[in-house]
């Protein structure tokens, strides 16, 4: 399970911002971030493909906040006004043999991020926004060629510098 660091704190204050209908968020991890969405939204549904996750969040989450158990957002047909990730970001370690896939999204850095956007636009509201948490780290360049073939824009709402990265909650949404 991933435990909660800056860039959960980052994304939770992001999403404080937001209301609407129904809310989804891509790996629940510890649940920080679904506590807020539960403030904001009347349906928060959670996904996470690690079952200790889901069933940490399932005694400590509120009894309407619907917990799946899948891959980005596989098993959901529903439209939602929010959909939230704070995914793996940071780029493969070489010298590594056991990149944390909680952590690692990918030789870029990236990778785990696009999947994520793919599971999970045709998921959103004509009028939604998605919120997804990105590092300096990561090849971003990958992230803006799949924004204009999905014809989706970002905007960047909220920065933190730490150490040795600039983490950054960007807001997609269609054209």
């Amino acid at each position: 399970m991933y435990i909660p660091s800056d860039d959960s704190f980052l994304l939770s204050e992001t999403a404080e911002q937001y209301n609407g209908r129904s809310a989804l968020e891509i790996g629940v991890g510890s649940g920080i971030i679904a506590r807020v969405l539960c403030e904001h939204f009347n349906i928060v549904v959670c996904t996470d493909i690690f079952f200790q996750s889901l069933r940490y969040c399932k005694y400590t989450l509120p009894k309407n906040v619907k917990i799946i158990c899948c891959d980005a957002a596989s098993a959901i047909h529903i439209k939602f006004d929010l959909i939230v990730s704070n995914p793996p970001y940071l780029p493969y370690d070489q010298e590594n043999k056991n990149n944390d896939s909680a952590v690692y999204g990918g030789p870029s850095g990236i990778e785990t991020t696009l999947h994520f956007l793919k599971s999970t636009v045709g998921l959103l509201d004509r009028n939604g926004r998605i919120l997804i948490v990105l590092s300096t780290l990561s090849n971003q360049s990958k992230l803006d060629d799949l924004l204009v073939e999905m014809n989706l824009e970002k905007k960047t709402i909220k920065e933190r510098k730490i150490f040795y990265e600039t983490l950054s909650v960007v807001e997609i949404h269609f054209k």
